[in-house]
């Protein structure tokens, strides 16, 4: 009679475990709002079910990260952001065996983007070293900070960005126009002027450090806002701004078609991982009275 020992007995419950495991998983890649959100599996304990999980769940982080390069190839102000892949070693199991992870890590690609002229009067281009931002204000009352320089003009005279209406602020709050004109003209230090009057000042925050600009969190890939304090350089002397042009995205355009890459990787795994399940199978009708 074949024998197997406890140890390689539960490993039989990763079989159901993994039937549903390849359709989890690109539900998750419709969902990028768990991208980056990690557990580890303890239930499973067959090293071999594991190593193709976690396998599966970096390519699928990659492959989500290169279709949101893909989606936002014309989105004006869009960051690129990538993930450091380590194997972390954990210590041993309960059977004496070293166990390890794969620790994903996302992380941002602050360089500017390309600068194209729209000649258009309400979009606008930083220029400060890729550390300067636009702060707009949420529904919620909480800032953000985004490089999509498109701006346009509601119906409250407010200006307010092109995408989802965000009131873009000023040194003294919302930026208020007190009556509709064309005759709009932003300084290089971001001060407006209508009609040949002053207005205020553009608001525009400069961070100091990229380390500490790897805590922001985005919402959209264009729109971030703060998880911490991170010190900002104040004074107008450290940005330029420029009317009638927009900040393209950072995301280099010769790895935007590397989504085959990521998807033929996680093919692999998962054609791995069913190898695995038909050897648990087997071995499993083998020990079978």
């Amino acid at each position: 009679m074949f024998q197997i020992n406890q140890k390689n007995r539960s490993c039989f419950f990763d079989v159901y475990f993994l039937k549903f495991f390849g359709s989890f998983f690109m539900f998750l890649i419709m969902f990028g709002s768990v991208t980056f959100s990690y557990e580890h599996y303890d239930e499973v304990l067959e090293r071999g079910v594991l190593s193709s999980m976690e396998g599966m769940r970096t390519f699928q982080v990659h492959y989500t990260n290169w279709m949101h390069y893909t989606i936002n190839v014309s989105t004006p102000g869009f960051i690129e952001q990538g993930v450091y892949n380590t194997r972390q070693h954990m210590g041993q199991d309960n059977y004496g065996d070293e166990e390890y992870e794969i620790n994903i890590k996302p992380f941002y690609r602050w360089r500017a983007g390309p600068l194209i002229e729209t000649n258009n009067k309400l979009d606008f281009y930083i220029d400060a070293n890729s550390r300067g931002f636009f702060v707009v204000q949420l529904p919620s009352g909480n800032l953000a900070y985004t490089r999509d320089g498109r701006f346009r003009i509601d119906s409250q005279g407010r200006l307010v960005t092109l995408q989802n209406y965000y009131p873009v602020l000023g040194e003294s709050g919302e930026i208020i126009f007190p009556e509709l004109t064309d005759d709009i003209v932003v300084s290089r230090s971001g001060l407006i002027f209508a009609n040949g009057q002053p207005l205020t000042r553009i608001k525009v925050s400069v961070f100091k450090s990229f380390t500490e600009m790897q805590t922001l969190d985005d919402l959209n890939g264009s729109f971030f806002v703060m998880t911490k304090p991170i010190e900002i350089i104040e004074g107008a002397e450290n940005y330029v701004i420029i009317q009638g042009a927009l900040e393209q995205n950072n995301v280099l355009k010769a790895i935007t078609g590397d989504i085959l890459t990521a998807k033929q990787g996680y093919d692999t795994t998962l054609k791995v991982a069913q190898l695995i399940n038909r050897a648990l199978s087997t071995a499993a009708g083998l020990a079978a009275p």
